[in-house]
C-alpha cells in the first residue's frame, strides 16, 4: 500500500510542478498569471484537504476495526484459558 501511496504523491507533485512551469511560460500578463496561480493553488489546497480527511477517516475506521478485533481475540483467548483450567 505504501508503494501505491508513494506513486500517487509523486504523480501529484509532478503534475503540480508541470502545471506551474506551464503557467510561468504561458503568454499572460503577470497579474493574470498570479491570479490564475492563486486560484489553482486554492483549488489544489481544497482537494488536498478533502483527500486528507478521507484518508484520516479511513485510518480511524481501520484502527477502530483493529481495536474491535483485538477485543474479540482477547475474549476468545480468555474463554479458551478458562476452559482449559476448568
Amino acid at each position: 500500500m505504501a508503494n501505491g501511496t508513494t506513486f500517487i504523491v509523486g504523480l501529484t507533485c509532478g503534475a503540480i510542478a508541470g502545471a506551474a512551469i506551464a503557467l510561468l511560460y504561458a503568454p499572460r500578463e503577470g497579474v493574470e498569471t498570479r491570479r490564475h496561480l492563486r486560484r489553482s493553488a486554492d483549488r489544489l489546497s481544497k482537494r488536498a484537504q478533502r483527500l486528507y480527511r478521507g484518508a484520516s477517516d479511513a485510518a480511524a475506521d481501520l484502527a477502530e476495526g483493529g481495536a474491535d478485533l483485538l477485543g474479540q481475540v482477547k475474549d476468545t483467548g480468555a474463554r479458551i484459558i478458562a476452559a482449559a483450567k476448568g
